[in-house]
């Protein structure tokens, strides 16, 4: 049970990784509104969404700790970060950048907080045994 609830979050894990190495990019100008920060925020969110989506799916009580949701958060935001590192030091063309690291959080918080909304929501207190 505890594989299948991560799987979805462990495949986006390694899309993100995929296309975190790829490709050589432009030389970076800090600017957190450029259409790359909305989609380093949606591919964090997404992360968020899923490994909190494996923990609800893998505890019984079917709550919805803070503690759950910071730790998601810090994983999430801690994983942007390293693959800026990896990125910068192991894969020619690309760079640090310190926006893509904000993007990176503000999105998994933003994943964070829409999931513990849609979390209350009826469809989702009926689909969450799924």
């Amino acid at each position: 049970m505890l594989l299948k609830a991560f799987a979805p979050a462990f495949c986006w894990l390694l899309i993100i990784v995929y296309l975190s190495t790829q490709g050589t990019i432009p030389t970076p100008q800090f600017n957190l509104f450029q259409m790359d920060k909305f989609a380093h925020a949606a591919a964090y969110g997404l992360l968020s969404v899923l490994i909190l989506w494996g923990l609800v799916r893998t505890h019984r009580d079917r709550r919805f700790p803070v503690l759950a949701g910071i730790l998601t958060f810090l994983f999430a935001s801690g994983f942007g970060a390293l693959m800026e590192v990896v990125q910068y030091k192991y894969f020619p063309g690309r760079f640090f950048e310190y926006d893509d690291m904000l993007a990176n959080a503000i999105g998994a918080v933003l994943g964070w907080l829409i999931f513990a909304w849609a979390l209350e929501k009826p469809f989702f207190q009926r689909v969450r045994n799924f």
